[in-house]
Formats: structure tokens, C-alpha cells, sequence
């Protein structure tokens, strides 16, 4: 399973496994993660063809830079991992 995310203002809080895939199709997104130990994270911007591979489990939130617009993003999980969306 696959999803196809059009994020506008919201930051969407995605629970992701090491292997997971996210691609920009258009716009531009903005990844940060909380890792499961506590750290900074480097944050992550995608531009519209570029994608990234999860390296470690953790909550990744997905936003748009605001300046530019919505964003749409897909995203392909690790293979035992079933994608669930939590409310923010």
C-alpha cells in the first residue's frame, strides 16, 4: 500500500519504519523527524522529482515551505509496515 498526500498548511505527523520512501512530486517538502532517542534531527527539503529513504524508525512531519505552496508527496513504506495516519 501507497499514499498520495496533497499537504497545504499542515504539518502531517507520519509514523515511519527504516526503509520507508518519500518522493516529492510537486512543490516542495519539508521533512523533520523525532527520533525515538532523544537528538536533534537534520531537517530534510525535498524538491519536486526528489525522493529520500527513511534510515531509522521514528515520527516523520511533512509539511509544505509556506512561501511556495501546497505540496504533494507519495509515500511507499517498508515492506512490513501499514500506514497509519494519527491526529495532529
Amino acid at each position: 500500500m501507497t499514499w498520495d498526500l496533497l499537504i497545504e498548511s499542515d504539518c502531517v505527523p507520519v509514523p515511519l519504519r527504516a526503509g520507508a520512501h518519500v518522493t516529492c512530486r510537486a512543490g516542495q517538502l519539508w521533512i523533520t523527524v523525532e527520533h525515538r532517542r532523544a537528538r536533534p534531527s537534520a531537517d530534510i527539503v525535498l524538491s519536486a522529482g526528489q525522493r529520500c529513504r527513511v534510515e531509522e524508525d521514528g515520527v516523520y512531519f511533512l509539511s509544505a515551505l509556506r512561501a511556495l505552496g501546497a505540496v504533494q508527496c507519495h509515500i511507499t513504506p517498508a515492506a512490513s509496515q501499514h500506514l497509519v495516519l494519527r491526529p495532529a
